[in-house]
């Protein structure tokens, strides 16, 4: 009984584990050559040997493989930093490489992985509209240049002539000329002055009407880059609040816990939930909510710095990001958010009657390594003690495996 209980899993192993997992076709074939045998009640002391060695080249044949994605890992994070070296100016860019430097390292996460193409996708498409954009400007240039060069090179051609037709006449002055003749002269002089007139004339329409080739090339670049960036926020955004989105949210958490890391600053996170939601959506309706949501983005945006951020988790849920600020620093600011909040009361239009709103936030600091996941468990955790607590209020989490 146990012998086939063990072949059986053995049986298995192979058709579940070494077969799928194998990207070598003549494994997958050893492999079904074996799963036959066994099916044929081939002695198990026979199979044995050819199961050891199969296992064996199959191990050999996953350390070749772990050892081929370790070289691609380490070129491409080769890549990386050296491109984002290029792009070193561009903040937006910096972002979207500490992004991709993230999925660099071990253990490989699909997440992650999904996170860095969904980043990197729109912001290539960008970099390939700006880059078609500069060809077409420079192609612009360099006929707006070569209309200005021949408009001169013409005008200096007729001017040249003009010059030496006024050299000969002068010439012609000094032999003496009769009254007849001097009239005559005189009209080929006022023609040639009409003629070089004309042309200075066309070369300066050919000058305005290449400065506004130029301006039209400059203006749809800026129309382009602003077309661009729009749309790389709005990807980011919650479109209900403008506040980020969860992946927004991501990409701004991998930038600034990355700079923590660095320069070994702090970061502290804010999980808040707005208290009775629910009752007032049923009480003056989702409209009347929607206000509300739209109303405490607005008034985290002008409570606290530029560099923090705000994003909506769903529903009625939202984090704050706080760079560059410990756990005290960051209960503090919620609560003058709390309080700015509740100050606010948003109008309910129907009834005239002012509805005071409150949250509930629980508040932590990222400690060294410590993954999003878990840094978002401990600040949930927080959270949940502020509203067994009562409500409107901020608690601070403990940090790491404190009690």
């Amino acid at each position: 009984m146990a012998a086939g209980v063990w072949r059986q899993m053995w049986e298995q192993g192979l058709h579940l584990g070494l077969i799928p997992a194998s990207a070598d076709a003549r494994l997958q074939q050893r492999a079904a050559q074996l799963l036959q045998l066994a099916q044929g009640a081939a002695p198990a002391q026979a199979l044995l040997g050819d199961n050891r060695e199969l296992w064996q080249q199959f191990e050999r044949a996953l350390a070749q493989e772990r050892g081929t994605v370790d070289g691609m890992l380490e070129l491409f994070s080769m890549l990386v930093s050296h491109v984002s070296e290029v792009f070193a100016g561009d903040s937006a860019a910096a972002a979207e490489f500490g992004t991709l430097q993230e999925v660099c390292g071990r253990p490989l996460d699909g997440s992650r992985i999904d996170l860095a193409r969904s980043v990197m996708e729109p912001w290539l498409r960008r970099q390939a509209a700006l880059q078609r954009s500069a060809l077409e400007a420079r192609a612009t240039s360099r006929e707006v240049v070569g209309a200005v060069l021949r408009g001169i090179g013409t005008f200096l051609d007729h001017n040249g002539r003009f010059n030496q037709s006024l050299q000969q006449d002068l010439g012609r002055l000094d032999s003496g000329l009769d009254e007849q003749a001097l009239k005559l002269l005189a009209r080929e002089l006022l023609q040639r002055g009409s003629d070089l007139h004309e042309h200075g004339s066309q070369l300066g329409q050919s000058l305005q009407q290449a400065q506004k080739q130029a301006e039209m090339a400059l203006h749809r670049i800026r129309r382009l880059e602003s077309e661009l960036e729009q749309a790389s926020q709005q990807l980011q955004q919650d479109p209900l609040t403008g506040a980020l989105n969860r992946r927004g949210l991501d990409v701004a958490f991998m930038r600034d816990s990355a700079r923590a890391s660095e320069q070994q600053r702090p970061l502290s996170v804010a999980l808040l939930d707005l208290d009775h939601f629910k009752q007032i959506n049923d009480s003056y309706g989702h409209d009347f909510g929607d206000e509300v949501l739209r109303g405490l983005v607005q008034v985290a945006r002008k409570l606290v710095r530029p560099g923090d951020s705000i994003a909506r988790m769903g529903g009625e849920e939202f984090m704050m990001l706080f760079p560059d600020t410990d756990a005290d620093a960051a209960q503090r600011a919620m609560e003058r958010l709390l309080q700015g909040f509740r100050n606010r009361r948003v109008l309910h239009r129907s009834t005239g009657q002012r509805v005071e709103m409150s949250f509930s936030a629980g508040v932590a600091q990222m400690q060294a390594g410590e993954p999003f996941g878990e840094l978002y468990e401990r600040a949930d955790t927080a959270l949940r003690k502020a509203k067994q607590g009562g409500r409107q209020q901020v608690v601070l989490a403990p940090p790491e495996g404190g009690a």
